[in-house]
């Protein structure tokens, strides 16, 4: 994999289309996926920015940005604190096209020195969301910024199998890693959400929904004919995704009815409408569980603000 440093001029960039609803930011602090070769990266959507990819194959390549924090502090001072007019909200989605938590985090640290710089500008809201367990890894961090600023941290959990039949790519990391990683988040505090998306094939719909609801606030279920950006998971139909569930047997999980069956267990094992989101509304549609607003609503004073684990 080629690792290559770029230059970031604005790291706060304007939502629009899927995240749109719910978000005014979206954080992306690498371009490219070192994942890009697992089982996430046969199906990644952002395979297909050409803006991103530059004509490079998807998982060779991961471009670290750097003057980020430059970046962000300019921004942020522009909406937070203008020369004219009410400050503006900054709700963060990070990251929408990349892994906030690559294995090379460990040591470039790019996520970890903008959440320290988030606790003297803290956002309106920050999610988190990460396909792998080492957002762990900053822990302690979250939890202080969570007293500052919503935190919530999305894990995807797109299956219960640990192994996928021969020809699909293997996980980056498993399920059962990634589960736990949401069940410590949740067990200090966070706001936890699983998000299944896409649902790919399951041993056990009602074990896996039982599972989950321990771990998390809420669940968000996506298909990728709903939510892959194309009309009708165009993108998705281009991959091998499609191809290699027909042979192995599971054609039924391309098509959305059994992802409305799996929707419905969901629902009757979460309990609350609220928990379970479908697709774009339910990555747009942010709660804060009762538990968590009175901490939230109580934060420690923010400093004083200038002004101009292991891969399985």
């Amino acid at each position: 994999m080629r690792i290559e440093p770029i230059t970031s001029r604005h790291v706060l960039n304007p939502t629009g289309g899927f995240l749109g609803d719910g978000f005014t930011h979206t954080i992306n602090l690498y371009r490219g996926c070192a994942l890009g070769n697992s089982l996430c990266g046969l199906y990644c959507y952002a395979q297909w920015n050409p803006h991103h990819t530059r004509g490079r194959a998807w998982g060779s390549f991961l471009d670290v940005k750097t003057g980020f924090l430059e970046s962000y502090r300019a921004q942020y001072d522009r909406l937070k604190h203008p020369l004219r007019g009410a400050p503006k909200p900054l709700r963060i989605f990070m990251s929408s096209v990349t892994e906030p938590y690559p294995p090379q985090e460990r040591t470039a640290r790019r996520t970890r020195s903008l959440l320290e710089e988030m606790l003297s500008r803290p956002p309106d809201l920050l999610v988190i969301q990460s396909h792998t367990p080492l957002v762990v890894d900053d822990l302690p961090l979250l939890t202080k910024l969570h007293r500052r600023c919503r935190v919530q941290i999305n894990i995807t959990v797109e299956t219960d199998k640990p192994t996928l039949p021969q020809g699909f790519p293997s996980q980056a990391y498993s399920p059962a890693v990634r589960i736990e990683a949401l069940r410590t988040l949740k067990a200090a505090g966070l706001p936890t959400v699983a998000t299944v998306s896409p649902l790919l094939p399951l041993d056990d719909p009602r074990k896996f929904a039982r599972d989950l609801e321990a771990v998390c606030d809420r669940v968000i279920l996506d298909h990728y004919l709903l939510g892959d950006g194309s009309p009708h998971g165009q993108r998705t139909k281009q991959t091998d995704l499609p191809r290699l569930l027909e042979r192995a047997g599971y054609a039924e999980w391309s098509g959305l009815q059994i992802f409305e069956e799996v929707v419905t267990i969901f629902q009757e094992i979460f309990g609350a409408e609220d928990r379970v989101g479908v697709s774009r509304g339910g990555f747009n549609d942010i709660h804060v569980p009762e538990a968590r607003k009175a901490a939230a609503s109580d934060p420690e004073p923010a400093p004083e603000q200038s002004l101009p684990w292991r891969r399985q």
